[in-house]
């Protein structure tokens, strides 16, 4: 997949499947701007861009939850790079609390940063690729999104959002020629599961293995097989694919409940 003289936008980029998809543009030949909350990682990252790609690698810092800094990123990507072609809609905030415990502060911020921080950048997006006559947003959603887990309750609504927004933006963007898709990413290894592992007194080896087990395949994804996709969606290759969420996760969403062994569950056994 080649993005030479494109121009890619990612948010999220310090870690983890926003990295990974900062190199992998990088590696097709497109000039990059970066965005996260953490500028020592920010700058190394849009470094290691430019290292791999050749191109330009631009690193802005800010927090996605400020609208004021959504509404201004497209502007400032432009006024730097002339045009965008490509958003990649990546950054999120994770959530830990079921309803009881939600407050309005916690609702307010993970809406801001996994919804509401989409429809601000792809609709400053949508207006420059439609003078521009195309472009692709790729949204990073959730297998969250599509099925619900418990204490996950404003991540779960806010991942669905992005699905329908993602649809909902795909029809209304179709005939200015700007392609919109989703990711659904699945467990994926990145230093926040390792982190989590290590919580929880685990080794890292033996901790990922047993979350890959929840997976048909039998294994966490890395970063980099959901940056592929990422791209996939993002480039010509996907010319004739929009609305569409593809799931990542190796093959969870596709399963059903578990079947129930009638002989070891017999009728009034404990």
């Amino acid at each position: 997949m080649d993005f030479k003289g494109r121009v890619v936008l990612v948010t999220g980029a310090t870690a983890g499947i926003g990295a990974a998809t900062a190199r992998a543009f990088a590696l097709a030949g497109a000039r990059l701007a970066i965005t996260g909350r953490n500028a020592e990682r920010g700058a190394e990252v849009a470094a290691e861009a430019e290292r791999l790609g050749g191109a330009e690698a631009w690193f802005v810092a800010g927090d996605l939850a400020d609208p004021a800094f959504s509404a201004h990123l497209v502007d400032e990507t432009v006024a730097r790079f002339g045009r965008l072609d490509v958003l990649v809609n990546n950054a999120g905030a994770k959530d830990r609390k079921g309803i009881l415990e939600t407050t309005d502060a916690h609702w307010t911020h993970v809406m801001a940063v996994n919804l509401n921080a989409v429809f601000y950048l792809s609709r400053a997006a949508a207006h420059q690729m439609k003078a521009q006559r195309g472009g692709a947003i790729v949204n990073n959603a959730s297998e969250l999104g599509i099925h619900a887990e418990p204490g996950k309750f404003t991540y779960c609504v806010a991942k669905a959002g992005v699905i329908q927004m993602t649809r909902a933006m795909a029809l209304d963007l179709a005939a200015d020629g700007i392609r919109v898709n989703a990711v659904a990413p699945g467990d994926i290894r990145t230093e926040m599961m390792e982190s989590k592992v290590r919580a929880g007194g685990m080794a890292v080896e033996e901790g990922v293995a047993l979350i890959g087990r929840r997976a048909p395949m039998r294994r966490v994804a890395e970063p980099e097989e959901v940056a592929n996709a990422i791209l996939f969606l993002a480039s010509d290759a996907a010319s004739y694919i929009t609305g569409v969420t593809l799931a990542v996760d190796g093959g969870t969403t596709a399963t059903g409940p578990p079947d129930i062994d009638f002989g070891t569950h017999r009728a009034g056994a404990d």
